[in-house]
């Protein structure tokens, strides 16, 4: 299964629940509950903004620094600058 397949699953089990309750009588239940039903998807939404930033915050945070690789990557372009100088070409 895919990840589209699964995230396509979710959001349609997510959308039926939410019919099933936005199709319930009105006048079993009070306008607060109403209110949150309504505005579900848009509750649901925000979370999932909230979590994916509070993810992607924390991989940044905890995000490695490769210090060897900085040096030999510097190390590398030190040697074809110097190499392009010895053919002739003019580097600034």
């Amino acid at each position: 299964m895919t990840k589209l397949l699964e995230w396509l699953t979710g959001a349609g089990l997510f959308a039926a629940v939410w019919a099933i309750l936005l199709s319930k009588d009105s006048a079993d239940s009070d306008d607060c509950v109403r209110h949150f039903v309504m505005f579900l998807p848009f509750y649901a939404a925000l979370i999932f903004a909230v979590v994916s930033v509070s993810i992607i915050a924390w991989r940044v945070y905890t995000f490695n620094t490769c210090e060897e690789a900085a040096k030999e990557l510097q190390q590398e372009i030190k040697e074809a600058r110097a190499d392009l100088k010895k053919r002739g070409l003019k580097t600034e």
